[in-house]
């Protein structure tokens, strides 16, 4: 009876050992297939990141970083605004209008960003945001690699050129995680928060 009862204590401790072991292997599975998703959906966002950027949406970001608080407004509530000559001499680069329809332009003769080119800008500006947004919810979540996003998208908190599209952004009341992006990496270095987040 003593050497059934040792017996039946051995098996369980056989058992119970052979099923953790088997969860760990099943854990370090998961964990695995999870870093692995994780650095294919860091490629994919990288990818649909370059995708979108085309020579106008540049050309449109860095315009919109030279227009002040209340050309942003107007630019974001798709109202005529004016500008002055360098940032004239850049919308023109990306202009939307046929070269023929130039001379009857009001942004070369009034320096003023309306009709077409104004919708153009805009799309551009905020098409350009809404990837962006789009690759931090993905860091947010942590479903990529959020220090191989850190280091791609450092750009965005770039404060020698004002961080990206920091008027437009707090102009149009969205964008919290790219706030919270600039806000983290931000402190991982060191730098002060912005004054735009909260």
């Amino acid at each position: 009876m003593l050497w059934v009862s040792i017996i039946e204590l051995v098996v369980l401790v056989l058992t119970m050992s052979i099923g953790i072991r088997q969860l760990v292997l099943l854990r370090k599975q998961m964990n695995n297939q999870h870093e692995e998703r994780r650095r294919e959906n860091t490629t994919s966002f990288m990818a649909t990141w370059c995708s979108s950027l085309k020579k106008d949406t540049c050309i449109a970001e860095q315009v919109a970083r030279k227009l002040n608080n209340d050309q942003c407004k107007k630019l974001y509530r798709h109202e005529a605004f004016g500008v002055a000559g360098d940032i004239k001499a850049d919308i023109c680069k990306f202009c939307p209008l046929d070269k023929t329809l130039c001379d009857k332009c009001t942004l070369k003769d009034k320096n003023m960003v309306d009709g077409k080119i104004l919708t153009e800008l805009r799309w551009h500006v905020v098409t350009y945001l809404n990837t962006l947004e789009t690759i931090m919810v993905s860091w947010d979540l942590g479903i990529v690699d959020r220090i191989t996003i850190e280091e791609q998208f450092a750009f965005v908190r770039d404060t020698s050129k004002g961080e990206t599209l920091s008027q437009f952004r707090h102009v149009a009341g969205g964008y919290p995680l790219i706030e919270k992006f600039i806000d983290n990496t931000k402190e991982k270095s060191g730098a002060p928060k912005s004054e735009l987040s909260g």
